[in-house]
């Protein structure tokens, strides 16, 4: 290289006024390195003014570390200028935001300084930079340390995309050499790495963003398969993977169309790119058939190509839950719920406890008002598909020519009238919890056919539609008909009866358990707000007497409408008989020594429970003989009870050989 110029020779007068004295006085001197001057010789005065604070080692490498991409962008451009200086005397130097060298070329055993902040070596190119954020050189005697005033250092900072200081550049050579150019040198050089250094970060933010997205895939819940356009999978998320009842490595590479069973509405998403929402799929795989809905839509690229596209599958069960959450289809009561401390109360509920704890078929009997759906709610909420739906369908309420459609959904165009995009049926919605049936002995014969095999084979078929729909529903069925009575009319199905009637719980009527209306009637007083609720606050006693002899042939729901009638006149005075319904009134009037009194109902109720349950022990021991051909050991096994006890049943029952 060609000579430099000379230093200004005003410039070296004042450094050396400024290293022989204690105080520095010109105010025309404005120049950051001047500044920097002052700024590291006065805290340090009164010291060797040759003297630096020494570096820290672990810094060094920690920044050596921290540096590491940005050393693997710089250094091509640092060999770069070395090239084209070699042989001159010059290093080029990379130092981080704080002055510590991270990489020098050439790699020298004995460098220089391993940190050049301002603090420690005083007026250099490189720290100064790093200080004022700006081009920087500094030549010879400008410098504060004795070692670099035969230097000249020159230097650049390198900034973030967000304009934060990372690194400065710098090239540190003879004070004899010309560097008139050094500066536009480096600045071209920290040009060019600034724009790679952004590319590399920008890579990065595209790396964790994907990886951001991945995340957010493999957590969702909902299957996502991303396909390129010949339909070849790319990537599968572990809820597509439990869904399709397949390994994540399975589905890779596998073409969507021999999975989905080459849909029509796939081909023409990835042919003519038409996206598709909540088609409904029923696919075969090993472990059964699996139902969901899939949505579907294309991706392009910035010309507007179809590059393939992502697949959304959505499990039934979570649809469902999903409407029932909607729909408020939840059992709300509990045992708890149910007023009474009487022994024949008391005794029911425990054989309803007994029901929640099992997964078979419950037939709650009872007259109209007894509370047979609370029933139903309590041993839904204590059974542990408490978490699922609790679906009621009252079957005397429908028309017989809707009930089919109701309990087992239709398809698109099934029948005239029929909603578009066909519907859900009773049975789906419940899938996971239970499905109340109340009244079933309303129920159309002809629906009673279809209803059997779904308890049997646990799978609907919509009407209009050939594909049968894996359920899991446990059922629980309630009726005020004696349905033997019924099965002997020819009303209702004798094998439907027995795959009902596994559990029996009969409901007591309200006559039957008269020490509870005291509690019922504080109850419901309590629940209507009424103040000083206690019915000698609220009643003359006579009119408890009226309450406790009345027959209730409405049972509780009846009951309930009467207290909500007093509460009402509760509100304003005391009740007296005069209150009452009339039905009430004339009941007490009517009522004499000669009418059943209540123990002896509750023995009559007692005696007829017994019957019915006899009767139905004694047709499930004959559907267990017919079913496993009159083998009596296996019978008592199925049954639960020993051969001496099977054998007492069936002289007790009148059953003979004659009879399977």
């Amino acid at each position: 290289m060609n000579k430099a110029q000379t230093a200004d020779p005003d410039m070296l007068s004042k450094w050396q006024a400024f290293i022989s004295a204690d105080e520095f006085d010109h105010p025309d001197i404005q120049s950051d390195s001047t500044g920097c001057w002052e700024s590291v010789y006065l805290p340090a005065a009164g010291s060797n003014k040759n003297t630096t604070t020494p570096f820290n080692s672990g810094e060094i490498a920690r920044a050596n570390i921290r540096n590491t991409d940005l050393v693997d962008v710089v250094l091509p451009v640092m060999v770069d200028i070395y090239e084209s200086l070699k042989g001159s005397g010059f290093q080029v130097l990379l130092t981080d935001e704080n002055g510590l060298v991270v990489k020098r070329i050439p790699v020298s055993e004995s460098p220089l300084f391993d940190n050049w902040d301002e603090q420690i070596l005083g007026a250099n190119a490189i720290g100064t930079v790093i200080r004022t954020k700006k081009p920087m050189q500094i030549s010879g005697r400008m410098h504060y340390q004795h070692k670099l005033r035969s230097l000249t250092s020159s230097a650049i900072p390198i900034f973030s995309y967000h304009r934060e200081l990372i690194a400065v550049l710098a090239l540190v050579g003879p004070k004899n050499e010309d560097h008139s150019h050094v500066l536009t040198m480096l600045q071209k050089a920290a040009e060019n790495i600034i724009n790679k250094w952004n590319i590399v970060q920008k890579n990065r933010q595209l790396l964790t963003y994907n990886n951001h997205l991945k995340n957010i895939i493999n957590t969702m819940t909902d299957g996502i398969i991303i396909i390129s356009d010949t339909g070849i999978i790319e990537q599968a998320n572990p809820a597509a993977a439990r869904i399709l009842g397949k390994d994540t490595r399975e589905l890779s590479a596998t073409h969507l169309g021999t999975i989905l069973e080459n849909q029509p509405f796939l081909n023409k998403m990835l042919d003519d790119g038409i996206p598709f929402t909540d088609m409904e799929l029923f696919l075969d795989i090993s472990s059964g058939r699996i139902h969901c809905l899939a949505s579907g839509q294309t991706s392009r690229d910035d010309k507007g190509n179809i590059t393939g596209g992502i697949i959304v599958l959505r499990s039934i069960d979570k649809v469902q839950r999903m409407v029932n959450s909607v729909w408020g289809t939840r059992a709300e009561l509990n045992f708890k719920d149910i007023i009474g401390n009487g022994r024949t109360i008391r005794t029911t509920i425990e054989m309803a406890r007994i029901a929640a704890n099992n997964m078979s078929n419950v037939l709650l009997q009872g007259e109209s008002g007894t509370g047979k759906e609370i029933f139903a709610q309590a041993i839904h909420n204590e059974s542990t598909r408490c978490k699922g739906p609790f679906v009621a369908v009252n079957c005397g309420a429908i028309p017989r020519e809707l009930v089919g459609s109701e309990l087992f959904g239709y398809v698109d165009g099934a029948f005239t009238g029929a909603r578009r995009g066909g519907k859900l049926g009773k049975f789906e919605m419940a899938a996971g919890g239970t499905l109340f049936l109340d009244e079933i002995g309303d129920m159309p014969l002809d629906q009673q056919v279809v209803l059997l095999r779904v308890l049997q084979d646990k799978l609907v078929t919509r009407i209009g539609d050939s594909k049968e729909i894996p359920v899991d529903v446990r059922v629980i069925c309630a009726t005020n008909k004696n349905l033997l009575r019924e099965v002997e009319k020819g009303n209702f199905r004798q094998d439907l009866y027995y795959r009902l009637n596994v559990i029996s719980i009969i409901i007591p009527p309200l006559c039957n358990r008269r020490e509870d209306i005291g509690l019922l009637v504080n109850h419901y007083l309590v629940k209507l707000g009424v103040q000083d609720n206690t019915i000698s606050n609220v009643m003359n006693p006579a009119v408890m007497q009226y309450l406790i002899s009345y027959s209730w042939p409405g049972n509780v729901r009846e009951l309930q409408n009467a207290i909500e009638r007093l509460a009402i006149i509760a509100d304003t005075r005391h009740i007296t008989v005069a209150d009452l319904p009339h039905e009430i009134r004339l009941s007490k009037n009517n009522f004499s020594s000669e009418d059943e009194p209540a123990s002896d109902l509750h023995e009559s109720y007692t005696r007829k429970k017994k019957q019915l349950i006899a009767e139905q022990e004694s047709e499930q021991i004959l559907t267990m003989l017919r079913k496993l051909r009159g083998n009596l050991s296996e019978v008592a096994k199925a049954m639960g009870f020993s051969r001496t006890t099977l054998y007492r049943k069936l002289e007790a029952y009148n059953i003979s050989r004659d009879s399977w």
